[in-house]
């Protein structure tokens, strides 16, 4: 039988604990569900930071912290809400997994005391919980069958290191910034961060504020038990509704962005399509030039056999170089129209 938690005074059956024995049975409701519904807010727990990034950091030291802190651990849980784009709740899941060890694993010692202060079982999680192997297969499969519309998330950097390595996207996160924000806009698709769009709502502390107190402000019940990938996502879809009907203007502006970092997604892509197309243009000039060439050898009215057979030994070179700049050609013109398709039309995979 699923095992449901409800909210706070037992009502309200929202959120779906999924565990290996019944993982199956609840990715088949998940993919059902989204045939109505496109945006998704996650939220993770995880074994914490083994490197402390010291505030004001500059966007590729935060990165190097980030990544070797989510290379170095294992995910906990993954929680998913899935909701429409006028807020109508579809439902809320809640991966285990059994991947994280105490006892062997990376992690830092606070942070798993405080995930077991606030309920977490990490010998259910062991006995019960679900591959992370296992799980990559069946969620990144079924969400490449639907058009995730938006991923939202509640300061998501994490949650979106995490969420690509749960889903099998990358083994591993990128050595560098640019290519970690290339295959954000590229296989995950736009997010949005609820802490970067408080900054731009009056009241909201300027987003210097954690996901309960803005449940407090903007007077939200939370459903099950905070600091559980489930409950957290379910108030993370919540609040973004909240925070729509609450505030007059464009929350696009804050789509790209992932608090903490100073760069907009997009923008990254519009910078590599730019340098693509630069390498278009680099490889025209240098076909141009070696047809020239080719056309000089023999623009001469009588020649020896010596000097022949020279030519058309230059020849021969200059046609496999000629060769070599027409394929680099086609792989440019290949990247730019693939990139041009993520800037203007989004990009799912």
């Amino acid at each position: 039988m699923d095992r449901i938690v409800r909210g706070p005074r037992g009502d309200n059956p929202l959120i779906r604990e999924v565990w290996a024995y019944n993982l199956d049975h609840e990715i088949i409701r998940l993919d059902r569900c989204l045939l109505s519904y496109s945006v998704m807010s996650i939220d993770t727990e995880f074994p914490g930071c083994i490197k402390r990034t010291p505030w004001g950091t500059i966007d590729e030291e935060l990165y190097a912290d980030f990544r070797f802190n989510v290379n170095q651990t294992k995910v906990i849980q993954l929680g998913v809400t899935v909701s429409d784009e006028v807020g109508n709740i579809g439902g809320t899941w809640e991966f285990n997994f059994s991947d994280f060890d105490p006892e062997i694993d990376a992690h830092n010692p606070a942070s798993i005391c405080f995930l077991k202060q606030n309920g977490l079982d990490f010998g259910k999680l062991k006995k019960d919980g679900i591959q992370v192997r296992k799980f990559a297969i069946r969620f990144l499969y079924t969400i490449r069958k639907h058009a995730i519309y938006r991923w939202v998330t509640f300061h998501g950097l994490y949650d979106i290191g995490y969420l690509m390595l749960a889903m099998g996207v990358v083994k591993s996160l990128p050595e560098t910034l640019g290519e970690f924000e290339w295959i954000v806009a590229r296989r995950v698709g736009t997010v949005r961060d609820l802490k970067h769009m408080a900054r731009f709502c009056e009241g909201l502390e300027g987003g210097n504020l954690g996901l309960e107190k803005l449940g407090q402000l903007l007077d939200q019940k939370r459903f099950g038990l905070k600091h559980h990938a489930g409950s957290d996502s379910l108030m993370t879809a919540l609040l973004h509704e909240k925070m729509l009907q609450r505030y007059d203007f464009n929350a696009e502006i804050c789509d790209g962005f992932l608090y903490g970092l100073s760069k907009k997604f997009e923008e990254f892509v519009g910078l590599q399509t730019h340098r693509i197309y630069v390498q278009i243009q680099c490889a025209r000039v240098k076909a141009m030039v070696i047809h020239k060439k080719m056309l000089q050898l023999f623009d001469v009215e009588s020649c020896n056999e010596y000097e022949l057979s020279k030519k058309l030994k230059e020849f021969e070179v200059l046609k496999s170089h000629f060769r070599f700049v027409e394929h680099e050609y086609e792989m440019a013109q290949f990247c730019y129209y693939n990139a041009c398709n993520i800037m203007y039309q989004g990009f799912h995979l």
